[in-house]
C-alpha cells in the first residue's frame, strides 16, 4: 500500500499537467488519465484528449501494468493538430510511443497494451472494444514518406475482441476483423478482412485458418 502509493504521487505532477492539457476541464478534474512520471511529452495541443461516457480516475493509464521480463524505455505522447478519443477504460504498458499529428486516434473500451506498444497516426486508427496487444506491437497509418505519387496515409481499424500478438507490425490500410487473431512476428500489410473469427499471420499477413475462438 505505501509503495502503490508513493508512486501515485511521484506520477502526479505528470498526470496533472496532462489531463489539464489535453482534457476539458469539467473531465480533467477527476484525473481520469494517470500518467507515468518517466513519461516524456511531445506537442500537446490543448483539448486534444477525449473521453466518451462516464470519466472515473485512473480510468486510463499510461506506462504500466507490462511484462516485467520485457524491456522497455520511457513513454512518450504527442498529440498535434489531431485527437486522442477513449471510450472506456484503456491500458498502454511502459515503453509506449503516441505519435498523432492531424489524425484521429480511437480506443475502445477495455483496450490492453503489453509493453512497447508504438503508435504513429496521421489519418485514422480505430480499436473496437476488448482489444489485446501483446509487445513490441507497430500500428502506422502512414508510411511517413510518399513513393511514386501513391497515397500514404490510409486508415485502419481493428474490430472489437482483436488478440495481436508479440512484435507484429500492422501498415496503412489494414481492417482486422471481430474475434480475429494475428500471429506472433507477421506484417499487416493493407488486408482487407471480410469474415470474423480468423487467425492470420506471416509477411504479408494471410488467413491461415477461419472459425477460430480466442480466451483470455
Amino acid at each position: 500500500m505505501i509503495k502503490e502509493f508513493v508512486k501515485y504521487i511521484i506520477d502526479l505532477p505528470k498526470t496533472i499537467y496532462f489531463n489539464y492539457r489535453c482534457l476539458s476541464k469539467k473531465q480533467a478534474q477527476k484525473l481520469p488519465v494517470r500518467v507515468r512520471y518517466d513519461t516524456k511529452f511531445g506537442i500537446l495541443d490543448k483539448n486534444s484528449v477525449v473521453i466518451n461516457g462516464k470519466c472515473t480516475r485512473n480510468m486510463i493509464t499510461l506506462g504500466y501494468r507490462g511484462g516485467k521480463f520485457v524491456s522497455a524505455n520511457k513513454g512518450y505522447i504527442g498529440i498535434s493538430s489531431g485527437k486522442v478519443i477513449f471510450n472506456g477504460t484503456c491500458n498502454l504498458g511502459e515503453g509506449f510511443g503516441i505519435s498523432v499529428e492531424n489524425g484521429v486516434l480511437s480506443f475502445g473500451n477495455n483496450f490492453y497494451a503489453n509493453r512497447n506498444l508504438l503508435i504513429e497516426c496521421q489519418k485514422n486508427i480505430i480499436f473496437g472494444n476488448d482489444v489485446l496487444m501483446g509487445w513490441n506491437v507497430s500500428i502506422r497509418d502512414t508510411d511517413g514518406h510518399s513513393v511514386n505519387n501513391k497515397p500514404f496515409v490510409e486508415e485502419i481499424e481493428i474490430k472489437d475482441h482483436v488478440w495481436i500478438s508479440s512484435d507484429v507490425t500492422v501498415l496503412k490500410g489494414s481492417c482486422i476483423t471481430d474475434g480475429s487473431t494475428v500471429a506472433c512476428n507477421s506484417t499487416v500489410c493493407g488486408i482487407k478482412m471480410k469474415n470474423k473469427n480468423c487467425l492470420i499471420g506471416g509477411t504479408p499477413a494471410k488467413i491461415i485458418k477461419e472459425d477460430v475462438e480466442w480466451t483470455e
